[in-house]
């Protein structure tokens, strides 16, 4: 738990040290998708709905890699005015879903520890852009908040590798304040930009806690509040709101400040058994205010300074986003609810099964971004199998973008190996919004036996039957029993 608590702190793409270790692992054959548990029953609190009936024609939509003539956005983030990229070290917004106007760039401070990544972007279009950074030293990050945009004060924690960490960015009016944790001062809620504000945390014997639940990362000194924040946020009403474990190691609470000054708090482990080391805040329409705090709890709305748990599918969602107008959206993977009117309806299919980083909806047009490519999803032909597909196709998996060009997927072969048609099987790896492994196969028959066998070979993956003729396929050998 400790070394989870640690890795939490240490940013979300802080470096291992694999130095001390000689052995190297064995080579993934697969993308890892976001974990994905088995719905809960309604004994947990949470009304559970019937899945809607979908509409007739819903679109379907596919993943293609949005890159203007000389540039490679990597990143994608929705702030408000607008939808941001990422490209090195330079922010831009897309404009007229067609091309990228770039509006900074932070100056890598960082060349010491090997450069500087993004890790966030908040704020807004174009006077109040935010950026999160942090060095490529995994041993010694230096998150830094930076104003990109407009008049605020950069701030560092964590130099030369002491405890430090950067929480999140919330807005309050004309001010900005940044959660983050110092080795001196501790956990700390800091006016960045903007009139200061001063929030106080509820203290650590305040909330109740015993001397033996303290936790002090790596030691740090200074503030250690009742309820350590994982994610800040900001209501449309202006009240500021994190969350986290009661005295770090009890159920689920929100921390809230209607006004600067003294906070209370609302007890949410009567929804939330498993709290996120990453819970997102999204801010609706209106006074609407959601809460993403785990996959295995449901989507919680915060209304009138109490909050409510939403209705949830037979599948978990494995991402959540709203629109620009504040519209909530969450994705399964193969389908895009939209919520309204207190039920989730579908809007929109995917193509193939895709777990995004990150998703967004601009005026009618989806987004997301995935393995460093940000991608726009355009409506196209229906993959799902029907009767008379003359082009049969075995999904397997995404592939792990780590891999070389020229991997070949030793474990699955393996599994196939096995199988008694192998040598009519074709494996072969695709392009349809990210790299993916399949199957061309000659009939549903065959298509469905291969699943039937992959099902006691490889028992964790999830083979799907699609109707697709793969273009300009990378074939790779297949060898029968």
């Amino acid at each position: 738990m400790r070394r989870r608590r640690i890795a939490l702190w240490l940013g979300l793409l802080s470096a291992s040290s694999v130095g001390c270790n000689k052995s190297t692992p064995p080579t993934p054959e697969k993308e890892t998708p976001p974990a994905t548990l088995a719905p809960q029953s309604s004994a947990s609190g949470a009304p559970v709905a019937e899945r809607p009936p979908a509409p007739k024609v819903i679109p379907t939509l596919a993943a293609e890699p949005f890159a203007p003539e000389g540039t490679r956005p990597e990143l994608l983030f929705a702030i408000e005015g607008g939808l941001a990229v990422v490209e090195g070290l330079r922010v831009g917004r897309i404009v007229d879903g067609a091309r990228i106007e770039w509006v900074g760039k932070i100056e890598d401070d960082n060349q010491w520890l090997g450069g500087s990544h993004i890790v966030s972007v908040y704020g807004r279009f174009p006077d109040a852009v935010d950026v999160l950074y942090q060095s490529n030293q995994g041993r010694a990050p230096q998150p830094t908040y930076f104003p990109l945009t407009g008049k605020g004060e950069r701030f560092r924690v964590g130099d030369g590798g002491s405890a430090g960490a950067m929480v999140g960015v919330a807005n309050v009016g004309e001010s900005t304040l940044v959660a983050a944790l110092n080795d001196e001062e501790g956990h700390l809620l800091k006016t960045v930009r903007g009139p200061r504000l001063v929030y106080k945390f509820t203290a650590f014997e305040e909330g109740g806690c015993k001397k033996e639940e303290e936790f002090r990362f790596l030691g740090h000194r200074g503030v250690l509040p009742a309820i350590p924040p994982r994610a800040i946020a900001t209501t449309a009403t202006g009240a500021l709101m994190t969350v986290g474990l009661l005295c770090d190691k009890r159920g689920a609470v929100a921390e809230v400040w209607d006004k600067p000054g003294k906070s209370r708090i609302i007890d949410l482990g009567g929804w939330i058994k498993d709290l996120d080391y990453w819970p997102r805040f999204l801010k609706g329409s209106g006074d609407d205010f959601f809460l993403d705090a785990s996959a295995k709890a449901p989507i919680l709305r915060y209304r009138n300074g109490t909050f409510e748990p939403l209705p949830r599918l037979d599948k978990p969602f494995t991402n959540v986003f709203v629109s620009s107008s504040g519209q909530l959206h969450a994705s399964d993977g193969r389908t895009i609810h939209r919520y309204d009117d207190g039920k989730w309806t579908p809007v929109a299919l995917l193509a193939w099964p895709t777990s995004f980083r990150a998703m967004a909806l601009e005026k009618d047009t989806f987004w997301a971004s995935a393995g460093m490519t940000v991608l726009k999803l355009r409506e196209t032909k229906s993959v799902a199998f029907e009767d008379g597909c003359q082009a049969p196709f075995v999904y397997l998996y995404d592939v792990a973008p780590q891999n070389a060009p020229d991997f070949t997927f030793p474990t699955t072969r393996k599994a196939l190996a096995s199988f008694e048609g192998a040598a009519d099987l074709g494996l072969v790896e695709v392009y349809e919004g990210a790299r993916r492994l399949g199957l061309t196969v000659k009939s549903k028959e065959q298509g469905e036996a291969v699943i039937a066998h992959l099902k006691t070979t490889m028992k964790d993956e999830a083979p799907t039957l699609l109707c697709y003729a793969p273009k300009n396929p990378r074939v790779i050998p297949l060898k029968g029993k």
